[in-house]
């Protein structure tokens, strides 16, 4: 099994980047890897309870909950959060300090960065 970490870094509003890392990631299911999505920067903001489709954006929630049913992680860095004074994230992301969020890169045999 190969791991696989997801780099989630940009703003979801105005771009695919975000809905298609995701949409990478739910593909990489298919064979036999452990797919790890990060929220970091900017990119935690698709954590959140966004509604992209109130502004015609692109939908990244049924990503992010067929990972979750698939049983692959979803990780957002607490700093990034705690800079953008985000309090919550969707329920089964888990929030993980900065270091740790280094540590599943650093042991990630591939990272995709978006």
């Amino acid at each position: 099994m190969k791991k696989v970490a997801v780099l989630i870094r940009r703003l979801p509003m105005g771009t695919l980047k975000c809905s298609e890392a995701l949409r990478v990631g739910v593909g990489l299911t298919l064979s036999d890897n452990q797919v790890t999505a990060i929220f970091i920067g900017d990119g935690v903001w698709s954590a959140t309870g966004l509604k992209p489709q109130a502004i015609k954006g692109p939908e990244f929630k049924k990503h992010i909950e067929t990972l979750k049913m698939l049983g692959h992680r979803l990780v957002v860095d607490e700093d990034s959060l705690r800079l953008r004074g985000i309090g919550g994230v969707w329920d089964g992301v888990e929030v993980k300090p900065r270091p740790e969020i280094l540590k599943i890169l650093d042991e990630a045999e591939v990272v995709i960065p978006f």
